[in-house]
């Protein structure tokens, strides 16, 4: 009796879990991720500059435009929480440098890849919830 007891204890928590994560993302996680991605993005757009794959470049550079727009776009409709205002401040302040970076490349041809350090630095700010609730993406 005290296993079944058990079981059933343990398959309600599994069932609770499983519905938490069925949800849909908010929109300051969807744009969390997008803004992660674009990171990454830009990283492989410094190896194909540094190969000298210009159409790779090119293409690196236009999914980091729309990670942005997309991430920008999931900020303007969150809901303005207390708690992930600070998070989606410096999430913006992310995307302002990788903004800058892809107006940069359009305008010269050339990127200051090393702009990515400070991008990625208020991702993880936001991360930790820039002074407010840590993010529970």
């Amino acid at each position: 009796m005290g296993s079944t007891r058990a079981a059933v204890g343990l398959a309600t928590i599994l069932l609770g879990i499983a519905a938490c994560g069925a949800g849909g993302r908010t929109s300051i996680c969807e744009a969390y991720d997008s803004l992660r991605t674009a990171v990454g993005a830009m990283d492989a757009a410094r190896g194909a500059a540094t190969a000298g794959d210009g159409e790779t470049l090119e293409r690196r550079i236009d999914e980091v435009d729309r990670l942005v727009r997309a991430a920008r776009g999931s900020l303007s409709g969150a809901d303005p929480e207390a708690s992930t205002a600070s998070a989606a401040r410096v999430m913006l302040e992310a995307a302002n440098y990788l903004g800058y970076m892809t107006g940069q490349y359009r305008s010269t041809g050339s990127v200051d890849f090393s702009l990515t350090q400070f991008a990625s630095r208020e991702l993880s700010r936001a991360a930790a919830g820039a002074g407010g609730a840590p993010l529970n993406c």
